[in-house]
């Protein structure tokens, strides 16, 4: 199983807080931690972090390799966008990147992810994930 975090976005939703060059994902707008960090630290319990994807583009690979130094998750795979195409094609994109680079069978179990999504309840959020994973691999 693989994760996919989608890390892409352009920082227009969240004006004045969000800009192009530091969007929403990279804030810390609950916590000590921006949104992508506690993305990863949510499915860490679920999902080895050299099997996380983090999908962006090449002006924001700064912003998450900080990130995955702070959770302890250096070993997760950064892949850059060369275009920005919103989100079919970055899990398009991924989805390829475990196939060709990861060695990853075609009915490879993957879970997509926003990077900025604020879930209080991990513990109940884990469980939802846990049983869907279930589901998927029946």
């Amino acid at each position: 199983m693989k994760l996919i975090i989608l890390a892409g976005g352009g920082g227009t939703r969240l004006f004045p807080l969000s800009r192009t060059r530091f969007p929403k994902q990279f804030l810390k707008l609950s916590g000590d931690k921006s949104l992508l960090a506690q993305t990863i630290e949510r499915f860490l319990p679920l999902v080895k972090s050299a099997d996380m994807i983090v999908v962006t583009s090449g002006e924001y690979v700064h912003h998450v390799k900080t990130d995955l130094v702070a959770v302890k998750a250096v070993d997760a795979h950064i892949l850059l966008e060369p275009v920005a195409r919103n989100t079919a094609p970055a899990i398009a994109l991924a989805a390829r990147y475990c196939i060709e680079q990861l060695g990853c069978e075609t009915d490879e179990m993957l879970i997509v992810t926003p990077s900025d999504h604020v879930i209080r309840e991990r513990e109940a959020f884990a469980v939802c994930i846990g049983q869907a994973m279930e589901l998927a691999a029946m």
